[in-house]
């Protein structure tokens, strides 16, 4: 499995990078709040950061059958240092690290879209420059449950060709939506590539006019057929392109397709499934309030509009994932803002009705650039939103994953889940260290805690603490031991204090 356990010692082989590294807690993230007039309430359970000291992004994130997290995008810390490689990351729940992997060759590769197979197993589909027949070409990686590569397969032509967003089929097969500049009406089109569960392509449709169009998003609609988003430049009243949502069939075969905007720029970037119609989001610069403002489009079955709503303020606002809210009554979009906020793009969350007003609204980030690629609801009610942050982590971007707490939960006070206000996790000292450093932890409220250290695969190795503790500060000395009392290794590992519902983790480096 590449885990790359030597390039993670050489990442973080300076002591000066090892502070505040791979994991970013609750109370270091910046939580801010939109100015409406409707923002309500929004917790945050936890954030983590996962990178070393390049460019590491997070563009898909989906919670697997043991409630576990897995997430796709790319990583330039880690694999063949020559590129992007496509990065797998899996953590617990509680977002710590359990293993992460990377695949791909000498030149770029990209991963786009993560889904956990019927067997327990992933795939992921993106783009590889490194391997295929043109510039990119369509990159599916399949694994088992471990994140080892079972196989890999690429599709396309001489010219560009990406898969942007992926389905398993109920065959055991893979369906892929994305683009193509090979196989084309005109200079690009939507491309869909369906294989069975080998990876052997068994068909490929496309889809377009005379200029440039293409997929970002694709469901499973509820005849069996899919419904894609994305844009189009050949069809609606837009010179600069308009947002796009187009029906097939279960082979692929063109149903209808819809346009959607005015005479400026309107993407879709996701779509989702509403009530027996088609919610879609992206942005729109011929409607709103500034540059660009967040889209929300609600249709009928056939692609109808049944209203459109856009979201921002002076600046650009993107929805870049969707999904429908826990209750089934409205929705929740993930993506990020320049009108809001503390820097320039934040995460930005937004959350409407069943009609699509908007409940509330949250900025999280900080002074840099920080922005959302991906929603998911979680088992709990609650959701997952996975990005990448310039203003927290290791290096350049690091992947950001944000935990956000059930709707109608409360964080704190007299709720059920403890919070940032309740403990902290000090960064131990010294760090790096040999032989023994120093954990501090500050109880403000009287609580049932654990404080365990993990090795980089997400296993326990050595419990510190395990009980009550008492208001106050409290230190913990570790030596580098087991719980057998055995000498481990040198290399990284997470200090992460528990509570029922609430954890913060650090990294920590043990020299040897």
């Amino acid at each position: 499995m590449q885990i790359l356990f030597h390039l993670l010692g050489k990442v973080f082989a300076d002591a000066a990078r090892i502070h505040g590294l791979i994991f970013l807690s609750l109370t270091s993230a910046v939580i801010l709040s939109c100015e409406d007039a409707r923002t309500q309430s929004l917790d945050t359970l936890w954030s983590r950061t996962f990178g070393g000291t390049n460019i590491d992004v997070g563009h898909s994130v989906e919670e697997a059958s043991d409630k576990s997290l897995i997430i796709t995008g790319y990583t330039r810390s880690f694999g063949s240092l020559a590129g992007r490689n496509v990065w797998l990351v899996k953590t617990s729940r509680e977002g710590v690290l359990q293993w992460m992997n990377t695949f791909g060759g000498s030149s770029d590769d990209e991963g786009y879209s993560v889904v956990q197979t019927n067997d327990g197993g992933f795939a992921v589909a993106g783009y590889t420059s490194s391997f295929g027949a043109g510039g990119k070409d369509v990159y599916l990686v399949r694994t088992d449950s471990l994140g080892n590569q079972l196989w890999s397969a690429n599709f396309g032509g001489a010219q560009d060709d990406e898969g942007y967003s992926l389905l398993q089929t109920s065959d055991g097969g893979f369906l892929i939506a994305g683009v193509s500049s090979s196989f084309t009406s005109g200079s690009r089109d939507v491309w869909l590539v369906k294989t069975n569960a080998s990876g052997v392509i068994q068909w490929s449709r496309n889809h377009g006019g005379l200029s440039s169009d293409g997929a970002w998003s694709v469901e499973l609609s509820a005849d069996g057929g899919f419904i894609v988003a994305g844009w189009t430049f050949s069809y609606g009243p837009g010179a600069v392109g308009n947002a796009w949502l187009v029906k097939t069939d279960s082979a692929g075969n063109l149903q209808w397709q819809k346009p959607f905007g005015g005479t400026s720029v309107d993407r879709a970037l996701d779509v989702c499934l509403a009530g027996g119609g088609y919610a879609l989001t992206g942005y729109t610069s011929s409607s709103g309030s500034g540059l660009d403002d967040m889209l929300l489009i609600r249709t009928d079955s056939l692609g109808n509009e049944i209203w459109t709503r856009t979201f921002g303020g002076s600046g650009r606002d993107y929805g870049q994932s969707i999904t429908r809210s826990s209750d089934g009554n409205g929705f929740l979009i993930a993506g990020y803002t320049l009108s809001f906020g503390s820097g320039s793009e934040d995460v930005w969350i937004v959350r409407t009705d069943g009609n699509g007003n908007m409940l509330w609204s949250r900025a999280l980030g900080g002074s840099a650039s920080d922005a959302a690629n991906s929603v998911h609801l979680t088992y709990d009610g609650g959701a997952v939103v996975a990005g990448y942050t310039l203003s927290y982590g290791a290096g350049v971007h690091d992947l950001w994953l944000i935990r956000l707490a059930p709707a109608g939960t409360s964080i704190g006070g007299n709720g059920n889940f403890g919070t940032a206000d309740h403990f902290e996790l000090k960064q131990n000292y010294p760090n790096p260290f040999n032989p023994v450093t120093t954990v501090s932890i500050e109880i403000r409220k009287t609580s049932r805690i654990e404080l365990v250290i993990y090795d980089i695969l997400g296993r326990s190795v050595r419990t510190l603490f395990s009980g009550t503790l008492q208001q106050g500060q409290h230190t913990e000395l570790w030596n580098g031991l087991n719980d057998n009392g055995g000498e481990l290794p040198g290399g990284i590992y997470y200090c992460v204090l528990k509570s029922d519902s609430y954890s913060e983790t650090k990294a920590m480096l043990l020299l040897k």
